[in-house]
């Protein structure tokens, strides 16, 4: 498998594989999160009509965002990832992917954007804190976000990153995490089970690798609201682990969320634990 491509630096950051399976990997998790969300790019009201500015932050594959310039384009979308591993074919009316750390200060990026969109950044970053209490500072606190967000809370720390990079006041960011931890409806799963012995591990492993995948929605929300943000939405979509729902949406996402999964095993586990 290949693990990066620039330098050990960039693949301590990221430890998931990016070659073309990987690669694969990601593009179903897409088709997964679009069958899940009813087929929607996004969940923020935004005006589609008008020219926005988009940024995709992690953008991967680019298939998300070149799926949006396709669907509208007469929106300005620009990606940024340190992995460049984008196709070279984009639509004419994207920008082309940049190459770009988001860990890195912010001071080289465009401001004035429409919609910020974030998506499966959990074990990515490392300081969401320091991230967070360094961008504070930033005199916003007038500024009033809609945040919406599918399986999992919105980082904080990234949130507040994103702020002077948002239009004030009309501005939208949007993130899209998967929350691992297994669960029944009915409290039967059992605790020594595999799934969730594999569970907790990858867990721990991104603990100790300093880029958490773990998601705490109520401290989320506490922070959110003690930076002065309102009008915080939380939206959370039950995922079957595989098509055994007798509700057909349900079975159509658990069929996707279950081959990218299984596909993407071998790049979860081997290298972060």
């Amino acid at each position: 498998r290949w693990y990066g491509t620039d330098g050990d630096l960039r693949r301590e950051k990221y430890i998931f594989p990016i070659d073309e399976e990987e690669k694969n990997r990601l593009d179903i998790f897409h088709k997964f999160f679009l069958v899940a969300r009813d087929n929607n790019l996004f969940s923020a009201p935004l005006d589609v009509k008008q020219a926005l500015r988009v940024l995709d932050l992690g953008t991967g594959t680019g298939i998300w965002a070149i799926e949006l310039s396709e669907k509208y384009p007469h929106m300005i979308v620009q990606g940024l990832d340190f992995n460049m591993i984008q196709p070279e074919m984009i639509p004419p009316t994207m920008n082309p992917p940049q190459p770009f750390d988001i860990e890195d200060s912010w001071d080289t990026i465009d401001r004035d954007w429409d919609f910020i969109r974030a998506q499966m950044l959990f074990g990515s970053i490392q300081c969401w804190r320091e991230m967070y209490q360094k961008m504070f500072i930033f005199p916003y606190e007038s500024l009033s976000l809609l945040v919406n967000n599918h399986f999992a809370q919105v980082a904080p720390d990234l949130v507040r990153a994103l702020v002077p990079h948002l239009k004030p006041g009309i501005g939208y960011m949007e993130q899209v995490e998967i929350d691992w931890v297994p669960r029944c409806d009915d409290g039967t799963l059992p605790t020594d089970s595999a799934l969730d012995e594999w569970t907790s591990k990858l867990l721990k492993s991104l603990d100790r690798h300093g880029r958490s995948m773990r998601v705490d929605p109520d401290e989320t929300r506490r922070q959110l609201a003690l930076a002065g943000f309102t009008d915080i939405d939380e939206a959370v979509i039950k995922v079957c682990y595989c098509p055994w729902s007798e509700d057909r949406h349900e079975r159509e996402v658990g069929r996707w969320f279950n081959t990218g999964l299984s596909q993407g095993l071998t790049a979860l586990s081997c290298f972060p634990m």
